[in-house]
């Protein structure tokens, strides 16, 4: 057999474990993340109240911003390197973990001085750092994270990706339905000890497949450095126009917090459904990074992702637009019909932004970004300029509106990038397809919506198994995707 026919079948079976587990990974994470969106985060903000919860949401947002710092583009970077060099992944994990180490002094240091230069309180600052702690592990343990996806040991990664969260079920629930009593405090310090204990476990793991150490050498840190930054400049782009609106809402309003408390209810739910897009990000970059590497047409990985995130995309974001209200009268206990529009017009946003992930994780993964970072600094420009105008006037909603326009520019935009820069043929059967899915699914909803009589958890459950029929039926959703796969080819990228 040919060597390019034993790549071709290598990267075939590549696709169907990409099938298998990132069914996995969304099992684990639907059993374990709801149940802390729900009972865990939702039941803090009701306890303490919008101001106090949006006050945290604000410096939380703020705290993002300079996650950069933590992180420099080695997220990404390590998930494209560690898939394409597997032999020296020891060495390179003990410089990059010395240079993490500098980076959060760093971090500290800008986090605490940018809060006292913006004007924040004794009491902000004192929660200033408490959250950056919790920003730096979670940094931590995602990077440790990438590199079981990147080693192709998918099941452990499956599993990580909800630990976390699962501990602070334990942790943080102990406080709330065994004592009865919360503070912003015990809420902080319940992440920050389940996420250490989770990162402690991961790095246990990690060690299994190679001896972890620790290095500092500024050649190295050099190195490192000059090949992650372009990845950094993305994610800088990304956290300027994704986690600004909780930070203009505290700062344009004066409102004590008020109306970013209300955005938040919203946004906490639409960045959990979020979650989906993130997990086929960790499984796509280095599968995308193989077969940049082999020169292998990625045309066949990209419709197999797309059909899986569209049907799941979709049918989520159907059914919160529909079954707005319930959902949220479900998860808080205090709602009005601003929290409910604010949550539709999120869920919208979610549809683009987790199909982004398709398109982004490609052109991150082949390392050419600049097309990428010019899209951003555009969306950039439209989501402040749209913040600026309109929370004044509309508040809340004012800062969903921006979010919903940039949005579905840059997933357009990234969709052209990655057709120009990959030559990718998705054919016109797949993409009618694909409009076919979503006016059914769009329409599945709407007549079980608006024609049974039943609870509308039973109405839910009736149109996702209606829809996931569809999406079977159409291939999107199947173990073994044949028909997605023809064609695997060498591709001169």
């Amino acid at each position: 057999m040919c060597s390019f026919d034993r790549i071709s079948k290598a990267f075939y079976s590549l696709q169907v474990n990409f099938t298998k587990n990132i069914l996995l990974l969304l099992g684990i994470n639907l059993l374990i993340k709801p149940i802390y969106i729900l009972g865990i985060d939702a039941k803090v903000q009701d306890m303490i109240g919008d101001e106090s919860y949006g006050v945290y949401f604000a410096l939380y947002n703020f705290s993002f911003l300079f996650q950069i710092v933590l992180d420099l583009g080695i997220h990404n970077y390590n998930s494209k390197h560690v898939s394409q060099n597997n032999a020296t992944v020891a060495g390179h994990f003990a410089h990059v973990l010395g240079l993490k180490i500098v980076l959060t002094v760093l971090y500290f240091i800008i986090l605490i001085a940018c809060g006292w230069l913006l004007g924040y309180s004794i009491d902000y600052l004192k929660l200033l750092w408490p959250i950056g702690l919790v920003m730096t592990l979670l940094t931590f343990y995602q990077y440790i994270r990438s590199h079981f996806s990147a080693l192709a040991s998918y099941s452990v990664e499956s599993w990580l990706s909800a630990l976390d969260k699962l501990l602070m079920i334990f942790f943080i629930g102990y406080y709330l339905y065994g004592l009865k009593e919360i503070s912003i405090e015990i809420f902080l310090w319940g992440q920050v000890f389940a996420i250490l204990t989770a990162t402690v476990i991961a790095m246990i793991l990690l060690n299994r497949q190679f001896t972890l150490s620790v290095r500092f050498s500024l050649n190295a840190f050099k190195n490192i450095l000059g090949k992650s930054l372009p990845f950094a400049l993305v994610i800088v782009l990304m956290t300027m126009y994704t986690r600004m609106d909780g930070v203009m809402l505290e700062r344009l309003l004066q409102d004590e917090g008020a109306e970013a408390g209300r955005y938040a209810r919203g946004f906490r739910l639409m960045d959990a459904a979020n979650i989906l897009g993130y997990l086929f990000a960790v499984l796509l970059i280095p599968m995308y990074a193989r077969q940049l590497k082999e020169k292998i047409d990625v045309s066949a990985l990209v419709r197999n992702a797309t059909g899986i995130l569209l049907s799941m995309a979709t049918l989520i974001s159907a059914l919160c637009w529909w079954y707005a209200d319930d959902i949220m009268h479900l998860v808080y206990s205090d709602i009005d019909s601003g929290h409910i529009e604010i949550f539709r017009l999120l869920m919208v946003c979610f549809w683009a932004m987790s199909l982004s992930y398709v398109f982004g994780s490609l052109i991150s993964a082949s390392g050419e970004l600049k097309q990428l970072n010019k899209l951003l600094v555009l969306g950039i420009i439209v989501n402040w300029s749209l913040n600026i105008y309109l929370i004044p006037k509309m508040q809340a909603q004012g800062a969903v509106i921006a979010t919903l326009v940039t949005q579905y520019l840059v997933f357009i935009g990234q969709i052209l990038i990655a057709h120009k820069q990959f030559s990718l043929t998705l054919g016109t059967a797949f993409i009618s397809k694909l409009v076919f899915f979503l006016l059914l699914t769009l329409l599945i909803i709407y007549s079980v919506y608006n024609f049974l009589s039943l609870h509308w958890m039973i109405e839910s459950v009736i149109a996702v198994c209606l829809s996931l029929f569809v999406s079977f039926l159409l291939g999107f959703l199947r173990l073994n995707p044949a028909n997605q796969n023809k064609g695997l080819k060498k591709h001169p990228y």
